[in-house]
């Protein structure tokens, strides 16, 4: 389980993401980083980390800006190389682990999307964090998309759900609580026309929102919103999502 997303981020897993993404959230994820970094000035440097398949980066960087896009997983990097071929732009794609960020000159903004914040312990997040401001300028912000936090997942949780992601692909997920480490274990079942064709399971680390904001001002952060879409709603006991935006002292 320590390093269960090298296993877990594989084909299958990324296929049944990918097909889950509607055709319209990318366009208003990107306008809300475009808000929410302040990039109306003019190209910037910005940094994707993990990055997936780079949608929101190959997208930014067809706006002028420069993106440097991080993943593990050596299909993101497929993925992400051929969507920007695809899209007639260059970003810097850099293999490497979220928790050991190669230090890079200082980023005008920053983002981690999608679920990501919890994929380690307290220590190795407090550690992502610290990396992510040694390589912001002062002033520069970063935006976190999140929908694991405590106050989002543990008011309702389903132990037991069946999701339909189109007409051909459902998937099954179980979920277990670790009361000793506030991990949350998912196991993803994925069927395909009625068959089963993927199973693994993925871990998250539960952290409060007060926990977030904590870890990011231990580190130069000072938050600026926690908010529960991307129409500017507050977060509060019971939304879905958390959409942080800090800004580096």
């Amino acid at each position: 389980m320590l390093e269960w997303t090298t296993e877990f981020f594989r084909s299958a897993a990324l296929d049944a993401w990918q097909r889950a993404q509607s055709p319209e959230a990318t366009p208003a994820e990107v306008a809300f980083l475009e808000q929410t970094l302040s990039l109306d000035a003019g190209p910037r440097r910005l940094l994707d980390v993990p990055c997936g398949n780079a949608r929101h980066a190959v997208a930014l960087a067809r706006l002028g800006h420069h993106v440097t896009a991080i993943d593990m997983a050596a299909d993101n990097e497929t993925r992400a190389l051929r969507l920007a071929v695809e899209a007639g732009v260059e970003i810097d794609f850099v293999r490497a682990d979220m928790r050991a960020l190669p230090a890079r000159a200082a980023f005008d903004g920053a983002y981690c999307w999608g679920n990501s914040l919890g994929y380690f312990p307290r220590a190795e997040t407090q550690a992502f964090l610290a990396a992510i401001a040694q390589n912001l300028a002062q002033g520069a912000r970063l935006v976190i998309d999140t929908a694991t936090t405590a106050e989002s997942l543990l008011p309702e949780l389903s132990r037991r759900d069946w999701q339909r992601v189109d007409d051909d692909l459902v998937l099954l997920l179980e979920c277990a609580y670790d009361v000793r480490e506030s991990r949350l274990d998912t196991t993803y079942t994925s069927l395909l026309r009625d068959q089963v064709v993927d199973r693994r399971t993925a871990h998250h680390y539960v952290f409060s929102s007060g926990e977030i904001v904590g870890m990011l001002d231990a580190v130069s952060f000072e938050t600026v919103a926690l908010l529960e879409d991307l129409d500017g709603a507050d977060f509060e006991l019971g939304s879905e999502r958390l959409l942080l935006i800090a800004e580096r002292r």
